[in-house]
Formats: C-alpha cells, sequence, structure tokens
C-alpha cells in the first residue's frame, strides 16, 4: 500500500471527535518473532501449505447468491487510485456488473478529517451516489468500523469460512462487539529492512537468518548498535523508526473501558528512544522528513518497514544509486504491522448482493488474490495464495538483491496481534512523537518527566478518559 504520510496524520481536532469502541474476539499475544532458520521456515510452510489448501477448499464450496444484472449500481469511495485498480479484478472476473461498479476517487488525504467528513456526508445526503462500499485506512478504521452506518459483514452473507485464509490480526483488528465489519485485501506485516553491504562489513554476513540474531530482541538490537557506532554508521535513520515494532510488544491496549493503560512496553519504548539519542546512535530524522529519505543511501543500517514501504518507499532502483539492490528484510525484534485498507458496506447500498460480492471476490477469491500479488505487489491478505505464490518460485525482486521476502512477510503476518487496536492509537502515538522530540530537545530530561508529558497530553485531547 502506498501510504506517503507521517504517524501524527490525524489531527487532534479528530482526536476530540473519537468514541471508545472495544474490539471483540481478542486473542492472546504472540511472543516475540526470533530468528528463523531454514528448516523451521520449510516446515512452518509445510504446515500452512495443508492449512491454507483445506481452507482453499472450503472457500470453494461457499458461494453467494449472484446479483441480478439489471440491479442497481453500487459506488465506492476512496482517496486515491489504487481501491479503483484493485475493483478492476473484480470486473474482470465478473464483466457482467462491471458498469454496475462505479468507482469514486475524492482525492483527499485517507487519515484526514476531509476524509472523515465527505464519507459521512456522503451517506447521510444519500442520491444516486450514496456509498455503498468504502476504503478505510488503517489508522482511522475503527471510527468508520464502530459507527451503525456499517454493515456487519455476515449480514451481507460472507462468512468466517469464506475469510478463513485472512491474517488473524486484520480479522481481529476489524471485529467490534463481535461483529466482523471490515475486510481487507491487502496484509502489512513489518519487518527490519537492513543494508546488506554494512551487514558484510560490520557483521560479516549479510544472509537474513544470520542478520536476525542480531536484532532478535531489543536488547540485542541496541548491542548491535553499538556495533554499529563503532564502524562509523547509524543503526536508524532516528529514535522514532522503532516506534511501530516497539509498541507492538504491549500486553494491553491502550484504552480499555474508559481507562488509558501506560503498558509496560510503551516505558521500554521510551528507555529505547532514550538509548537510541543518548549514544548517537540515529541522525534524528523523523520518518517521512528529507534527512530520513537521504538516509536511504546514507550511513543507516537499517529502517522498520513493511511490503510497501520496501516496494515503493525505500526503492532507489530507478534512481540509479549506489545502494540500489542492496538490501534484504528480516523479522526484527517484534512482530508489528503497518497500514492497510479495510472495506466496510454502509446500510444505505442499494444492492447489498453486488457489494458482498465484491468483498468476497477481492479479499476472499484466492485466485483473484494471488493475480493480484503476482501483477501488483500487494502483499495479499490471504495466506494460501501467499503461499502458492511461494511454492512457485515467485516473489523475488531487484529492490531486495534477487531475495524473495514472501515467506519472512508471511511468517511476521501469523504471529501479528491486532486485538488491542482502538480508535485512540493513532493520536496518542502521536503524542509520543512530542514527547520523544521533548527528550530529544533537552525538556524532557527522563522518562518519567516523558511519561508525565504524554499523560498530559492524553488528559487535555481527552478529558472523557481516566488517565492513572
Amino acid at each position: 500500500m502506498k501510504k506517503f504520510k507521517k504517524a501524527m496524520a490525524l489531527s487532534l481536532a479528530l482526536a476530540m471527535g473519537l468514541s471508545l469502541v472495544a474490539c471483540g474476539d481478542k486473542k492472546e499475544d504472540e511472543t516475540t518473532t526470533e530468528a528463523t532458520t531454514e528448516t523451521t521456515t520449510t516446515e512452518a510452510a509445510a504446515t500452512d501449505d495443508a492449512t491454507a489448501d483445506d481452507a482453499s477448499a472450503s472457500n470453494a464450496e461457499v458461494s453467494l447468491p449472484m446479483p441480478a444484472e439489471d440491479s442497481d449500481p453500487i459506488y465506492v469511495y476512496s482517496w486515491n487510485t489504487e481501491l479503483g485498480d484493485r475493483l478492476q479484478y473484480v470486473k474482470d472476473k465478473y464483466p457482467q456488473y462491471a458498469d454496475l461498479i462505479q468507482y469514486e476517487n475524492l482525492g483527499l488525504g485517507g487519515t484526514s478529517d476531509e476524509y472523515k467528513s465527505a464519507i459521512e456526508n456522503a451517506i447521510a445526503n444519500g442520491g444516486d451516489k450514496v456509498p455503498s462500499i468504502i476504503a478505510c485506512d488503517d489508522d482511522v478504521a475503527l471510527y468508520f468500523l464502530s459507527s451503525d452506518a456499517i454493515v456487519p459483514v455476515e449480514d451481507l452473507g460472507i462468512t468466517a469460512d469464506m475469510y478463513s485464509n485472512a491474517y488473524q490480526y486484520t480479522v481481529d483488528y476489524a471485529t467490534i462487539d463481535g461483529k466482523l465489519k471490515g475486510m481487507c485485501w491487502q496484509a502489512t506485516p513489518g519487518c527490519f529492512v537492513y543494508r546488506t553491504d554494512i551487514a558484510q562489513k560490520v557483521l560479516g554476513t549479510s544472509d537474513p537468518a544470520k542478520v536476525q540474531t542480531y536484532v532478535k530482541d531489543w536488547d540485542t538490537f541496541m548491542q548491535t548498535a553499538e556495533k554499529m557506532k563503532q564502524a562509523g554508521y547509524k543503526m536508524v535513520s532516528g529514535p522514532k523508526e522503532i516506534q511501530n515494532a516497539a509498541l507492538a510488544d504491549r500486553k494491553s491496549a491502550w484504552v480499555n473501558d474508559g481507562t488509558v493503560t501506560i503498558d509496560p512496553a510503551v516505558d521500554k519504548y521510551l528507555e529505547l528512544a532514550m538509548q537510541l539519542i543518548d549514544n548517537g546512535y540515529t541522525n534524528k530524522n523523523d520518518p517521512w522528513t528529507d534527512g530520513w529519505g537521504s538516509d536511504f543511501t546514507g550511513d543507516v543500517f537499517g529502517y522498520f518497514g513493511c511490503p510497501w514501504f520496501v516496494y515503493w518507499s525505500i526503492n532507489d532502483e530507478e534512481s540509479g544509486s549506489a545502494t540500489a539492490g542492496k538490501r534484504n528484510i528480516c523479522a526484527g525484534p517484534s512482530a508489528y504491522n503497518w497500514g492497510g485498507t479495510y472495506l466496510s458496506v454502509t446500510d444505505k447500498c442499494p444492492n447489498k448482493e453486488l457489494a458482498a460480492l465484491v468483498l468476497k471476490t477481492l479479499c476472499c477469491d484466492t485466485d483473484v488474490m494471488y493475480k493480484i500479488q503476482d501483477e501488483t505487489l500487494d502483499f495479499v491478505n490471504n495466506k494460501a495464495a501467499v503461499q502458492k505464490m511461494i511454492a512457485n518460485g515467485k516473489g523475488a525482486t531487484p529492490i531486495l538483491g534477487g531475495a524473495n521476502p514472501l515467506q519472512t512477510w508471511y511468517n511476521v503476518a501469523v504471529k501479528v496481534d491486532g486485538s488491542k487496536a482502538t480508535q485512540y492509537d493513532s493520536v496518542i502515538d502521536g503524542y509520543l512523537y512530542t514527547v520523544i522530540d521533548g527528550y530529544e530537545n533537552g525538556y524532557n530530561g527522563s522518562k518519567d518527566n516523558m511519561k508525565s508529558m504524554l499523560k498530559a497530553m492524553i488528559k487535555e485531547g481527552y478529558p472523557n478518559l481516566t488517565v492513572k
């Protein structure tokens, strides 16, 4: 997914208007991702292949009623051209409905107040172009999914069996009070993207399984950061680079029953950020700044990213840079995800049969999703499709020096925990950015000071919440 935005994309104005939603069907945290050997990867893949085959067979046996070919058109709303391109796969499979599936590109930021308002106004106003399907960016999806205007997918005839190949974190994330209300065609497992030339020089190896042993947990990560410093390199571009991965270690959500929880993993993240700053392990560049981008080809060892980041953000193949092809990925210290787009159906939809067919085709159809993976580089939210890609020897990319990242992303995706997501996450995560800024600039001199500032910002932004 091409998401060129900062982590603080959601404004405080939006934050003040959000209400608490608790997701149902939660599950236990998975353990921290560890180094994966060739043998265990192969065994896991074999097991997952069997599971995926069973799920794929189950999917093939379950079908939806086909809409009438002269039924009402539906309008699909999003913020850019990406979803419109993906809808072509539905139209290609079902050409009889091609003219009934209309795309509305609002040309707005997917996490912006403007997009939120435009969608809500379009639903409220109704009319010939009332939204039937809306696209929801991961950062704000729970805002939309919590609305009574969004129909649970089971009401459309979409069953758990149909969606059984989806990674569990995408199911948990979009489940509201026990009802699945959003589905996605893409998955966004995170990884550690490292420079192979620097790894070879400093660590004596560029092999992903061996590099993983140097970043397998946060303590080891910091030890490796010291090695990089001694060799004249920075571990990461800035201290905030690790935030998505570090916060994935939380055992509790930011907000539970109206009470804000400062999880021990937040304390750990603040400590790690302090270490990165105090020890000079970074260039102090924030994500999405010019300095952060220039570090792609500079003295920085690694970044925390995901499929869309690798393919579209850090890619310097076309520039002819000296670093082109000198990267690879490993799982890193934590299983996390970054981004994604969820699709939901509104209660104003005049042709729910067709809307259901669109969601099922884009988000459940293994053959269609395999084709999307093969042709667009989207890492699809379908375990069977990804395993088929791997079995067919597809997925290698010159961006990673000819390496195939699919198995690593798969191994991470099955471990990501989506059960702790709340509507508050992107805003509170943004507050953490400000807190880290304070430490970098010398006016938050300790972890306790940073925590106090964080709590004060949450209290001001969300006076309805209890902050202990």
